[in-house]
């Protein structure tokens, strides 16, 4: 009996330190978060009107400005049959660029997605932007 006594307190010494580590790991989480530097984006458009075509050719510049790598996941795309479907990983501190062309005629174009970091616990961002063309845009 002393045996199945002495099996018993191990199992729940066991079980109370693994409860116990459970309990405490998501606040250490949510401190090491807050503790992180916070992570962004930056993107900026431009327009430039190609006069041989009569399109504008939008330049989406992606900034990551956090230190980690991340993946960039497309959940909005205007005008529909000129949208991006894909946009490049961007390494941390750099600077990628996407380029759309839309017609001239067009008001302008929308890009919205969400940057997803490499590294855990990771976290995300999502960013929404506007290009308004300033005027239609015709070939020369």
């Amino acid at each position: 009996m002393k045996g199945q006594t002495m099996k018993f307190r191990i199992i729940a010494a066991a079980t109370t330190g693994a409860m116990a580590a459970l309990a405490v790991s998501p606040a250490l989480a949510a401190s090491a978060a807050g503790a992180a530097a916070p992570r962004t984006f930056g993107t900026t458009v431009s327009g430039t009107c190609d006069t041989a075509t009569g399109e504008w050719i939008a330049d989406w510049a992606i900034t990551n400005q956090s230190d980690t790598g991340a993946l960039l996941i497309v959940t909005g795309s205007t005008p529909s049959d000129h949208r991006i479907n894909s946009l490049p990983s961007v390494a941390g501190g750099a600077t990628e660029h996407a380029l759309q062309r839309i017609p001239g005629d067009s008001a302008g174009a929308h890009l919205q997605y969400i940057a997803v970091w490499t590294d855990f616990p990771g976290g995300s961002y999502q960013s929404t932007t506007d290009f308004t063309a300033p005027q239609p845009c015709v070939a020369a």
